[in-house]
């Protein structure tokens, strides 16, 4: 009895004394609660939001509206909206990483915000409301929590686009969720809160100290300077994360059909043309004698690349070496496409994309899983790819459609937001009861553009300087030299989307001494930008256009581009002008000016009100 009584007493005392010390601490919890003293939103999420301590949307002290938990802003654009519902409003959650949220730009030009816009033009009886839950470099496992929560907030719909950061992390399967549980717990806590934002942890302090360079990405492989150099062949790592991906996907599905609730799976594309393949190398099953043989052979065609059918012979023989080196194949798609075989080049830029070693876009085999568990799960599938391809030219997309390796144009945002839309329609999801043609959709873009802050575009060219400097992109800037009219326009059109008009005209004056006219090519290029309500962009083209050309026809069809241009601009003192001076205020049409016409259907109604 003795012994036993000694043994507890072994045990009591530690314990007691544990207790004892602890006991101010744990009073200070209590008092730092009550009073809602060092709250956790306070200081930054270094769990980069996979933590099931720190919701995405906190309630306001009035209780009327949820909006962006504060150290959740640093992931995600700051979103609101009503904590009751109205009961004619469509409350839409768009879940994702940083396409979802619109970079290089901001949630407002993203396409969770177009299909807003055009869905409330088209209703007289319902108020959408879409609700941007994409977080900078959040892959598929991260979203599951994210969508969890989001269904406890009266949604109507969630729709989910992801896929492009899956490869980002360095992340282990068996730790990494158990690990990342005890860190947030521990965050939560307000001792340790008030000691981080002690020694600025707190987001303010944050936002200080980072200016420019915020942490825009989850901790990712590439932020570290041997990130690239980590990527290496590791086939296993590669099934286990396609695996993970397709098991986070059934799991939201499944999440939102058991709440009854709608979703909608969108598959999202990539630039292919304009996108070299971020890292290649042998796999360990080609000899050393080969990879030398192939590394020859890749030199002599590299050597011929003006000449595009004597280098495919080169890069043929590469790839009877291996079939597994990604830049071959980025080679031969432009090969291919310089001698007029676009399905081929195609298939040979998919397969880059696909052997990528720094796999930052989504893969083929993802993209057939989600369309696989769409049918599976009977769960409508928009496919935005498709729809951006078939808007490209030879059904490659590039710079026309995204700014980068992955990240949309605004015409590539309003072009998703366009097949969402379409879909959603078609399986009665939502029902607008009225129709916009042509030159309303015109005008709801170019309204909501002007609406943006003056610095938007500089904001997003900044943006996509650091991201391509974090994916090491001059290491490949010799591949993206264009070897066609199409390339060298593509660039102009890059300058040109984020607003910057004088390296966009330089650009022009070097091709304009390469080619003998370009008059219609560049036109196009115009109207693209007219089309999407970027009037500023398109007026900089014709009026370069303007100073360019002499040939009467063409200076016709410019000076038409250039009345609508400034009328849809409203500047109708510009428009006149152009009809007195250069029409002699006589209706002039033919069919080259239809493309335009479609804008301001009554342009020669509108011109001729000044005369009476």
């Amino acid at each position: 009895m003795k012994q036993s009584a000694r043994s507890k007493k072994k045990i009591l005392f530690p314990l007691l004394a544990i207790s004892v010390g602890l006991l101010p601490f744990v009073t200070l919890e209590i008092i730092f609660r009550l009073f809602d003293i060092a709250n956790p939103t306070e200081v930054v999420d270094t769990s980069s939001g996979f933590s099931g301590h720190q919701p995405l949307f906190s309630l306001g002290a009035d209780g009327a509206d949820y909006s962006t938990t504060r150290n959740r802003a640093l992931y995600f654009g700051d979103q609101s909206f009503a904590a009751s519902k109205a009961d004619d409003t469509y409350r839409m959650f768009f879940l994702g990483g940083s396409t979802v949220r619109g970079r290089p730009y901001a949630v407002d030009s993203a396409f969770a915000k177009w299909v807003e816009i055009e869905l409330n033009q088209r209703s007289t009886k319902t108020t959408y409301e879409s609700i941007n839950c994409g977080g900078l470099s959040y892959a598929s496992f991260r979203l599951t929590h994210i969508n969890r929560e989001v269904l406890d907030y009266d949604p109507d719909l969630v729709v989910i686009a992801t896929g492009h950061n899956e490869f980002l992390e360095n992340r282990t399967f068996e730790k990494q969720s158990s690990q990342a549980e005890v860190r947030s717990a521990l965050e939560s806590l307000r001792l340790v809160v008030w000691l981080r934002s002690m020694i600025g942890q707190d987001v303010e302090s944050f936002k200080d100290s980072s200016q420019d360079t915020l942490p825009e990405n989850v901790t990712a492989r590439l932020d570290s300077e041997s990130g690239y150099a980590s990527y290496h062949w590791d086939p296993e790592w590669v099934a286990a994360i396609t695996a993970q991906y397709e098991s986070s996907l059934e799991a939201m599905i499944q999440q939102c059909q058991q709440a009854d609730i709608d979703i909608v799976l969108v598959c999202l594309g990539s630039n292919l043309r304009d996108c070299p393949p971020f890292k290649s190398e042998f796999n360990e099953q080609v000899a050393p004698e080969a990879q030398q043989r192939f590394l020859d052979l890749f030199e002599q065609a590299t050597l011929l690349a003006n000449q595009p059918h004597q280098a495919l012979k080169h890069y043929q023989s590469c790839l009877e070496i291996t079939d597994q080196y990604a830049l071959l194949h980025y080679r031969m798609a432009r090969a291919y496409e310089q001698i007029g075989e676009p399905e081929t080049a195609k298939e040979h830029y998919l397969l880059a994309k696909d052997t990528d070693l720094c796999p930052l876009r989504l893969t083929e085999t993802m993209d057939n899983i989600q369309r696989a568990l769409a049918k599976k799960h009977d769960v409508p599938l928009v496919d935005a790819r498709a729809a951006i391809e078939s808007s490209s030219a030879g059904n490659i997309p590039g710079y026309e459609m995204y700014v980068d390796h992955v990240h949309p144009t605004l015409h590539g945002h309003q072009v998703i937001a366009g097949a969402i839309v379409d879909e959603l329609i078609t399986q009665d999801i939502v029902l607008p009861d009225l129709e916009l043609d042509v030159q309303q959709y015109q005008q709801l873009y170019g309204q909501h553009i002007q609406s943006l802050p003056l610095a938007f575009f500089a904001n997003g060219a900044r943006r996509v300087g650091w991201l391509e400097n974090w994916a090491r992109r001059d290491l490949l800037a010799k591949e993206l030299e264009p070897f066609d009219l199409r390339g060298e326009l593509a660039v102009v059109h890059r300058h040109l989307g984020f607003d910057e008009t004088e390296h966009a005209i330089q650009e022009l004056n070097k091709i304009a001494d390469k080619y003998e006219s370009i008059t219609e090519p560049t036109l196009q290029l115009a109207l693209t930008f007219q089309s999407h309500g970027r009037y500023q962009p398109a007026r900089s083209v014709l009026e370069w256009l303007l100073e360019y050309e002499t040939e009467a026809n063409l200076l016709q069809e410019i000076q038409y581009a250039r009345m609508i241009n400034a009328e849809s601009m409203g500047d109708r003192g510009v428009a006149i002008l152009i009809y007195d001076n250069f029409f002699e205020r006589l209706p002039f049409e033919v069919e080259a000016n239809q493309s335009w016409r479609r804008f301001v259907p009554d342009i020669w109604e509108r011109v001729r009100l000044e005369d009476l």
